[in-house]
């Protein structure tokens, strides 16, 4: 019976750099329903063409007047001189347009009108160090209304740590924007709203915006904005946002604007990818006393059209992505059907791309340069040939920048989170399961697409290299290198599902990279694995919502484990991420395995989650036992869960100095569960439904 109440339980569950700052929480930028006005600082007086502020190292702006002329600031400190309202303000915030510029440049911070410094945090969806890597961005931060004054006598002062690997820190800025934020009241008439639309439409591939209600004649501008997953020009790790953001305080890749009365603005999505959520719109109302208006948006809107266009989202961006120093690569996956493909955009942003020497999709040139040197571009790219994709993984990768009259030039510089790739087919992707042949790592793979998930199977090693999420998440993360060495290979070759053989000649079966495994399609839904050894045998079967694996064949002198070791929502962030069990959760225990702090109990099914991801992967066993299981956090060097890389290692049936204790056969469950695990309330609801399932 508690066999069955588990089962059931299963089906019915699938359906934030310390700075001496007081303030260093980052803040959203505008919301639907939002008033403010934006005051805006550009640094048109330094000499450099694409006019940017650099902020650390030898040409520092409070320090070389060659830069800055010093009648521009006191000691460091910029006007605004714009005269700020605080009438009726209820907070504040800072956008800071910043290009990473030179890597290990850390600890920025803001300060104004001579309070203490406010830290500009990490962004969370950045790889870490972020320090390490080629960005351009715009990082909020909050702003407490005390630091402001009324009037336009305020001032700010940026700085980044003086320490930098080779001697020369330094961030640039195209701009700095403050807002202040008002009582709705502020404006008499919030009734503005866009038409065409309404909500619950579906959309085409064009659809007309307008503004048709409400007092326009005080309107100057309307930029519509809308929430979808889409390429990720603002440059924070994030595909579905309110997409859009500012150049010079100026907004850019949102979907458009107009000046003109009724405001008419025709939005194309042929290129806007398949969305698993409803798509969203709002406008952002500019007026003529300077005062911003965010109307509501426009809800559950979804795209009516013939044919899919697939967002394939790049990984594996290395650091310091620029081309002066060598040749880089990078890789994205492709899952749709590629005999229906038509045509392909490929997108990034870039510094100084007159240096580029070309980039290369497979080794298929689709750009080599162009200008600015020394400045800011955006690059939209479209290719019909499409011949020289594959299914599964792909690779990108930009030439080298040669000497030029025999001296080093500067390079081009890709900026996080790297180049992005949309493929357009002329027929819808099907929605159902499909196994088909590819490869991740330069090994061969079943790649399963399913609803839910997208699971890469390693063929020889029997078991999931990745685990991709619908939002184009991996919580595996396999990779072959580092391989073997104990911590580092917990960021890369430790990682897999469900790893089920150790310690024997058959050790490395069931786990990715291995190659102790044979493995076939059965059918439509099912992949058969067997050890070459012939001793274990075990069926993966794939279905809309989860995945299931039966152990057939088991060594009758050896136990196995079933192990998730992986890395929950795409990353290593312990302070960030719970686990929950049958027995209690969510759990935020930080268990250091490595220093050797790890929970050892006994479980029939556990989640992972990270805070701010609305979603968790599951995992379960049909047979209760009594073996011990385990979990604990495994960083990848000598400080252990304090690294920047890791992973989660999670067993069924592993006792203390990694032994596996089942025997027999068994069936084992995965499955993201569209939920988030704040409290114990949220546990006990999912325990709820699966009681609800069993008294029907």
């Amino acid at each position: 019976m508690r066999h069955q109440f588990w089962i059931l339980q299963l089906l019915c569950l699938i359906a934030i750099l310390s700075a001496p700052a007081k303030t260093n929480f980052l803040q959203a930028q505008p919301q639907p329903g939002d008033v403010y006005r934006e005051y805006i600082w550009l640094p048109t007086m330094v000499p450099e063409t694409d006019k940017f502020l650099r902020v650390g190292g030898k040409i520092d702006y409070k320090i070389s007047d060659k830069h800055m002329p010093p009648e521009f600031h006191e000691h460091g400190f910029l006007s605004l001189e714009p005269s700020v309202d605080l009438n009726q303000a209820i907070r504040a915030e800072v956008t800071l347009e910043m290009v990473q510029s030179h890597e290990d440049t850390k600890g920025l911070t803001v300060r104004i009108n001579n309070y203490d410094p406010i830290a500009v945090p990490d962004l969370p969806s950045i790889p870490r160090p972020q320090s390490a890597y080629m960005l351009h961005t715009f990082p909020t931060v909050g702003i407490p209304l005390s630091y402001l004054k009324a009037g336009n006598t305020n001032r700010f002062r940026l700085d980044v740590d003086t320490a930098q690997a080779w001697n020369w820190p330094q961030n640039i800025f195209y701009a700095v924007v403050f807002r202040v934020y008002y009582e709705p009241d502020k404006w008499s008439q919030p009734n503005i709203e866009i038409g065409s639309i309404k909500d619950g439409h579906r959309i085409e591939d064009e659809v007309k915006l307008d503004i048709t209600a409400g007092d326009t004649e005080r309107i100057t501008k309307v930029d519509y904005l809308g929430l979808y997953a889409d390429f990720d020009w603002e440059g924070n790790g994030i595909y579905r946002q309110w997409h859009g953001h500012t150049h010079r305080g100026e907004w850019r890749n949102h979907i458009g604007s107009s000046s003109t009365a009724p405001f008419e603005f025709t939005w194309s999505t042929e290129w806007l990818p398949d969305q698993i959520r409803p798509v969203e719109v709002c406008a952002r109302i500019s007026l003529e006393d300077g005062l911003t208006y965010v109307t509501e948006s426009i809800k559950n809107l979804h795209l009516d059209r013939s044919y899919s266009v697939e967002l394939c989202r790049p990984y594996h961006q290395p650091e310091n992505w620029v081309t002066r120093s060598d040749t880089f690569q990078a890789h994205f996956a492709v899952h749709g059907p590629l005999e229906a493909a038509k045509a392909y955009q490929v997108a990034w942003r870039s510094w100084s791309p007159c240096y580029g020497r070309g980039l290369f999709i497979n080794g298929q040139k689709v750009w080599y340069q162009e200008d600015p040197c020394y400045g800011y571009a955006e690059h939209l790219i479209e290719v019909s040939d499409v011949s020289g994709l594959q299914l599964g993984e792909n690779t990108i990768e930009t030439g080298m920048t040669p000497l030029i009259d025999g001296k080093m030039v500067h390079g081009m510089e890709v900026q996080h989170p790297g180049v992005m790739v949309k493929v357009k087919y002329h027929k819808p992707i099907g929605q159902g399961v499909s196994i088909r042949e590819g490869a991740y790592e330069n090994r061969p793979h079943f790649i399963i697409t399913t609803p839910s998930a997208t699971y890469y199977y390693d063929k020889a090693g029997g078991g999931f290299s990745r685990m991709i999420d619908s939002d184009g998440t991996d919580w595996i993360d396999f990779r072959m290198q580092p391989w073997g060495m104990y911590p580092e290979a917990a960021a890369s070759a430790f990682r897999g599902i469900p790893n089920f053989v150790y310690g024997s000649d058959n050790g490395g079966a069931g786990h990715p990279g291995h190659d102790k495994c044979v493995s076939k399609i059965e059918d439509d839904h099912a992949i058969i694995t067997s050890s070459k050894s012939g001793v274990w045998q075990w069926r993966w079967t794939f279905a809309n919502d989860h995945a299931e694996v039966e152990m057939l064949k088991t060594d009758p002198s050896h136990a196995y484990w079933f192990l998730y070791e992986g890395v929950p929502a795409g990353s290593f962030d312990p302070t960030q991420q719970y686990f929950g069990t049958n027995t209690g959760g969510p759990r935020k225990d930080q268990l250091d395995f490595f220093k050797g702090n790890k929970a050892f109990e006994n479980w029939q099914w556990a989640y992972f989650g990270h805070e701010v991801v609305d979603r968790v992967l599951f995992i379960a066993q049909k047979s209760e036992d009594s073996h011990s299981d385990t979990f604990g956090y495994l960083g990848n060097s000598e400080h252990g869960i304090t690294s920047l890389d890791g992973m989660v290692v999670f067993g069924f049936g592993r006792a203390d100095g990694a032994k596996p204790l089942m025997t027999g056969r068994n069936t084992f469950y995965l499955a993201f569960l569209e939920h988030t695990v704040k409290n114990s309330q949220a546990h006990l609801l999912m325990v709820k439904r699966a009681q609800s399932m069993m008294n029907k």
